[in-house]
């Protein structure tokens, strides 16, 4: 079976594949860090309704049905995970693999948004027409055993003071939101990373970005 992993309902939206499992989360913030699956979706479950209002029946619904999808892809089927470059969307590639990774007999591949001048990287697949898509799946990337363990060491070190606010990414982050002068220009960076303006202000609350 080929069985497609996408990040957010737009993509599956434009790609209209069979198979389709989409994410729906947004790992990029808040506690990480359980002892089994069952805690970890009734942490998040928990922080999103206190956060953003989001009854936790629907996060059920919407969300851990989606997750549940990967512990019922059959054996020696071949995955495709559709993943932007952003940090967005790799804390959410990071989550899949370590789930992914006890399922030895799978055949993992990485598609990436193609990188032509035409396109804003960190738009990822938002301008791509249908062709375009299937161009950037002809350039999927197999994944080795060094690469997924690579991705769930990382994974494992995300979190470890409880939030995702305080991971060792919160660097790559400070440097790109950087780039823009003016970081009240919310827009631009919601443009750039895909983070909503209740997002960007509790990051730069935090303090975790001082001036350089």
């Amino acid at each position: 079976m080929k069985v497609h992993i996408l990040n957010g309902d737009c993509l599956q939206y434009d790609l209209q594949t069979e198979n389709a499992i989409v994410i729906r989360e947004m790992l990029v913030e808040g506690p990480l860090k359980a002892d089994s699956e069952e805690s970890f979706f009734q942490m998040r479950a928990d922080y999103l309704e206190k956060t953003y209002g989001i009854p936790a029946s629907e996060y059920q619904q919407k969300t851990v049905s989606e997750f549940k999808k990967i512990h019922h892809i059959p054996k020696h089927s071949e995955v495709y995970l559709w993943f932007d470059f952003d940090l967005y969307c790799f804390v959410h590639l990071f989550f899949i693999i370590e789930l992914l990774q006890a399922y030895k007999t799978l055949h993992l591949y990485l598609v990436r948004p193609l990188r032509k001048r035409k396109f804003r990287i960190w738009r990822g697949f938002d301008q791509h027409t249908k062709e375009d898509l299937m161009q950037a799946f002809s350039q999927k990337t197999k994944l080795s055993r060094k690469d997924i363990e690579a991705f769930r060491q990382i994974w494992n070190r995300l979190g470890k003071n409880g939030s995702g606010l305080h991971h060792p990414l919160a660097p790559f982050l400070n440097k790109h939101l950087q780039d823009y002068p003016r970081l009240e220009k919310a827009t631009k960076i919601e443009a750039r990373w895909g983070l909503t303006e209740g997002q960007i202000s509790r990051l730069l609350s935090q303090n975790l970005f001082p001036n350089p």
